[in-house]
């Protein structure tokens, strides 16, 4: 992460995107670098170095490549700190980052950590109203018996106008809201946060599924078909 000042961000995400998608050894041996604090600082130290060396080299009279002398001061630039608290907390996304993580492990981990993940999002809720276009037999065996128990014919927006064979057969009834997920909680920092690494990470999959459908196209990427694998055309 940086101020944005040394970085051309328009560059960077083209570079990005025009990289060859990581295959699982490359994928996994990253991600095993980063899974706690210490393996995160490790890395990192070790990359800094690595970075200072070959700027060194450069101030040295080695010859640049395509702008890597700019590439390397922005990494550098970027406070240490900072830095490490990216990576700490890369590590502990990696079921819903890495791309190669198992289904089962990525639903158990928002399921396990949905109320955070979720805190702000706008999602749909169902609200009790006498008129509304939602019945219980619209709805799945266990919302109907969970919402029918709570159901008053009183609740939501029926008031003086509502219709009186809604309201008099006491049916329950409702209709579709948008509402933040936790509420109570709505506006602090970690649901603003929340709700930035969602809208992120849905841009990263599209750009991701774009570029690879581009290399599909273009026979870049191959297929694989009952385990053997077939170079596309």
């Amino acid at each position: 992460e940086s101020d944005g000042s040394s970085v051309d961000k328009e560059a960077t995400r083209a570079a990005l995107l025009s990289e060859r998608p990581n295959d699982v050894a490359r994928t996994k041996e990253f991600w095993d670098k980063i899974q706690t604090e210490t393996e995160a600082e490790s890395f990192l130290q070790d990359y800094r170095s690595r970075a200072e060396a070959r700027l060194a080299e450069l101030d040295g009279g080695a010859a640049d490549d395509e702008g890597l002398r700019d590439e390397l001061e922005a990494v550098l630039s970027v406070p240490y700190d900072r830095q490490l608290a990216k990576l700490t907390a890369t590590g502990a996304l990696r079921p819903i980052l890495d791309e190669y993580v198992p289904s089962d492990e990525r639903r158990d981990f928002l399921s396990r950590h949905s109320a955070v993940l979720l805190e702000g999002l706008e999602l749909e809720h169902l609200v009790p109203d006498p008129d509304g276009p939602v019945g219980v037999d619209d709805l799945g065996p266990e919302l109907r018996e969970v919402l029918a128990a709570e159901w008053t014919p009183g609740d939501g927006g029926g008031g003086d106008g509502a219709s009186p064979s809604s309201s008099s057969a006491g049916e329950p009834r409702f209709r579709i809201e948008m509402i933040a997920y936790g509420s109570d909680l709505y506006g602090t920092d970690r649901a603003a946060a929340a709700r930035r690494m969602y809208r992120l990470w849905n841009e990263h999959r599209s750009s991701r599924a774009r570029f690879e459908e581009s290399f599909f196209r273009k026979g870049y990427l191959g297929l694989e078909e009952d385990g053997k694998k077939r170079t596309a055309v």
